[in-house]
């Protein structure tokens, strides 16, 4: 039987994954009959496929993809890293890249920038959101993939990459030529006073960049501690921490993330698995200048992993308020190992479980869902009253595992209707956002390195100030936009969510010429759940001062509003 060199390297590195650092030392060997066995008939049914298959086939892909489901058979996250893949979670653990500071995607067939970070070469060049990168070092980038286009962009630092823009309201392309530079991945892109007491943070990530960790120096200072103490300059008494739609990341920061909120000696997270070797527990080892300071913890049904550790600590030992959805629900520990005969290639393995200082398990069921409705859990209760595993915090309060973190305080996001649900969709507001521009470079396309001012013509974006407000005019704009665009809306499902239309509109035009922190922070009022935290200030500030007392006035309200059918 002919076996390509190929098979043999794919077969290299699934032996490999049985190996991979000295994971299963002597109870791998006991196993090798058996081990070696299977690997025959694996490599048996390759090459059978190899041979006779009615196409060519890549057995790289199909290595691969047998792997992954044969993790999947485990659990929904141990998971076979490709080179790529382990490179991006490297770089997203790491906090940083080399390239030009932009995110894009591939929006009808075009590379189109839809963020751009502050700082960085592409900010400093004056790209804009909305620009489509036609063409990278001359090739034509049209159609091309979205992991093609990022890696001809990065590359390394101070080399140059020669970008064609193509951008609305001028006529011909415009020419930029960039400098690749370090990109720090941002783990609170903003934080701001929500009111004249209350700061707000967000927090999108848990990676290097996020806090400092247990041993580092006490002056030690990373994003979300300068964000903190910016905001208590500014005179911020109380603190909304906004981790909805966190996936989570590194482990040692949601400990650090924790340890900034809980006092010294609390216990943070607890592993268990299936060797004494997985078991840990995280106690806070410092004490911290912000634990007294009166907490509301924002959460979604897409908050996960390390953002439900913290979650659950906060609310375990009642050091603040949670406000929002019933979290994800994962609470399996993945170890990265990087496989020893294949270079660039890694194994997630689950090799152990997260569990809230007071005992409750953070991931939820998944032996009796298929893996679509597990990744995208859309139709699970906002929050739950009862379970099985039922637990007491600090205070005496009754919290339930199993099934993520259930907030203190539920409150669902709105649901757009089906006819702005569709606009949304067809990327009907994000469209219209990109044909305005900021008044302050209104016509001008700054080109550095080229030593010239862009003479393509005069800009047919309209220039609006940071006053700008969605007016009839506007609104009549975007309904002529739609109708060049061939995207229907009838005239009765516009009048009946005009206002609703004017506010996505607002929000999307503001976060295209000014970025997400404007955005986020003159469109405060329209967002429901941060407005509930806000509500709830004064009681993150009895449950810090009197924990027993905010018990009682809880268990008060719930009697009403059960009473009352609520």
């Amino acid at each position: 039987m002919r076996i390509s060199r190929l098979t043999t390297l794919c077969l290299g590195i699934l032996a490999a994954s049985t190996l991979a650092g000295g994971l299963f030392g002597e109870r791998a060997l006991a196993g090798t009959t058996q081990l070696s066995e299977r690997l025959r008939l694996y490599t048996a049914l390759l090459g059978a496929i190899e041979e006779n298959y009615a196409e060519e086939v890549p057995t790289d892909r199909l290595v691969s993809a047998s792997v992954r489901e044969m993790l999947r058979t485990l659990d929904p996250h141990s998971n076979f890293l490709e080179v790529k893949e382990y490179s991006s979670l490297q770089e997203k653990q790491r906090g940083s890249y080399y390239g030009l500071g932009i995110t894009v995607q591939s929006i009808d067939g075009g590379i189109t920038v839809v963020a751009i970070f502050e700082g960085t070469p592409a900010h400093r060049l004056g790209l804009r959101t909305g620009d489509v990168i036609a063409r990278i070092e001359g090739q034509d980038a049209r159609g091309i993939s979205i992991d093609d286009a990022v890696k001809r962009l990065r590359g390394p630092k101070g080399s140059p990459v020669q970008i064609t823009i193509e951008r609305k309201g001028y006529d011909a392309p415009l020419e930029f030529t960039v400098l690749r530079d370090e990109i720090p991945l941002h783990s609170v892109p903003y934080a701001f006073m929500a009111t004249p007491k209350t700061g707000y943070v967000r927090l999108i990530d848990f990676n290097e960049t996020t806090a400092c960790r247990s041993g580092e120096p006490a002056d030690c200072e990373r994003e979300l501690e300068r964000a903190l103490k910016a905001l208590i300059k500014q005179g911020a008494t109380s603190v909304v921490l906004d981790i909805r739609d966190n996936p989570g990341g590194l482990l040692d920061q949601a400990f650090a993330v924790s340890n900034l909120f809980l006092r010294k000696g609390q216990l943070v997270v607890f592993t268990k698995g299936r060797y004494k070797r997985d078991e840990a527990t995280f106690i806070t080892e410092r004490d911290s200048a912000f634990a007294d300071l009166p907490l509301v913890v924002l959460v979604s049904r897409h908050s996960a992993s390390a953002s439900e550790i913290v979650a659950g600590a906060i609310q375990d030992h009642d050091r603040g308020l949670i406000v929002g959805e019933t979290t994800f629900g994962k609470g399996l520990v993945q170890t990265i190992l990087p496989l020893r005969s294949s270079r660039g290639y890694a194994l997630a393995l689950t090799t152990a479980r997260y569990y809230t200082p007071s005992g409750r398990l953070i991931q939820r069921d998944y032996g009796h869902t298929a893996l679509e409705d597990y990744v995208s859990p859309r139709e699970r209760e906002a929050c739950r009253e009862s379970g099985e595993d039922a637990r007491l915090t600090d205070a005496g309060r009754k919290v339930y595992g199993g099934d993520g973190i259930t907030p203190d305080y539920c409150v669902e996001r709105e649901t757009l209707p089906k006819p702005v649900a569709a606009l949304v969709g067809r990327q009907a507001f994000v469209g219209f956002a990109r044909t305005f521009e900021p008044a302050e470079s209104a016509g001008q396309a700054k080109i550095e390195g080229a030593g010239s001012r862009n003479d393509a013509g005069i800009s047919t974006l309209k220039p609006i100030r940071r006053d700008f407000s969605v007016d009839a005019t506007v609104l009549e704009d975007f309904r002529r936009h739609l109708g060049e665009q061939k995207i229907p809306l009838a005239d009765d499902e516009f009048a009946a969510h005009r206002e609703l239309i004017s506010r996505i509109l607002f929000e999307e035009i503001l976060r295209q010429v000014w970025g997400d922190a404007e955005a986020r922070r003159r469109t405060l009022a329209w967002d429901v759940q941060l407005q509930k935290a806000l509500e709830l200030v004064p009681r993150a500030e009895l449950l810090l001062k009197d924990p027993q007392g905010f018990v009682a006035a809880r268990e008060a309200e719930l009697r009403v509003a059960r009473a009352a059918g609520r």
